[in-house]
């Protein structure tokens, strides 16, 4: 596939997830009012459980497809508000000869004791988050909710040279991901999801000069694990 293509196929995904975006923040404005402060409120007077897990979301760095990885645990406050901290990281796919790879691996060359070598160093975004999530519609197939994500990290070139790590144009980032996330149960213990949301990067890397603001959505399959395991041992939950 031809950069060209490539370009043309991320650009209408960005388009749509923006236009995704765009009316996920309307309804998140709607439902800013005393009254979800209240239910906020309240909530944090419940016992807490724990929660956690790990997600893939789709986002975008200069128009090209950037998935990134999740990993988070935190508190569920009477399944109406969750709080937690996580790490975010930037899957990279392998660097491929004969393409352009950028902005994901450069083409470094440089000599050393007359011999020219190549090194492709790779793009690394990594930045540690906390988050808060309201669940403002919660029946038993539905649930809808206003995820806010606010990460800080970095964002660097990495390559490997004679087993050396050498490590260039390396800053600290800040960054704001709002979203909104619907989920709807199919049978007891498996449903469906849809998160859409937008990455909004407050400090960013101008050294590297990679555009890292971006819309966001993760379409994903969802297993109730609770759920499922009272499907497996019925005489367990007896």
């Amino acid at each position: 596939m031809t950069n060209d293509l490539k370009n043309i196929r991320s650009s209408s995904h960005f388009l749509l997830v923006f236009l995704f975006s765009f009316f996920s923040f309307a309804s998140s404005c709607f439902i800013a009012s005393a009254q979800v402060f209240d239910s906020i409120s309240s909530s944090f007077h419940k016992r807490p459980v724990l929660t956690g897990g790990f997600a893939t979301k789709s986002t975008f760095i200069n128009g090209f497809r950037s998935p990134i990885f999740t990993a988070r645990a935190g508190l569920d406050f009477n399944h109406s508000v969750r709080v937690g901290a996580g790490v975010s990281w930037l899957k990279l796919s392998p660097y491929k000869k004969g393409y352009d790879n950028s902005p994901f691996y450069l083409d470094k060359s440089f000599m050393d004791s007359s011999i020219t070598y190549t090194v492709h160093p790779a793009l690394n975004f990594l930045y540690v988050n906390v988050f808060f999530e309201y669940i403002y519609f919660n029946s038993r197939k539905w649930q809808f909710s206003v995820p806010l994500q606010l990460g800080a990290g970095n964002t660097k070139y990495k390559y490997n040279f004679n087993g050396v790590n050498i490590t260039e144009r390396r800053h600290w980032v800040l960054l704001y991901e709002p979203a909104v996330s619907g989920q709807y149960r199919i049978i007891r213990w498996f449903g469906v999801g849809l998160d859409v949301g937008m990455r909004i990067m407050f400090v960013t890397n101008k050294a590297i000069g990679t555009k890292f603001d971006s819309p966001m959505y993760d379409i994903k399959a969802i297993i109730y694990w609770g759920e499922l395991y009272h499907a497996v041992f019925p005489e367990k939950n007896k």
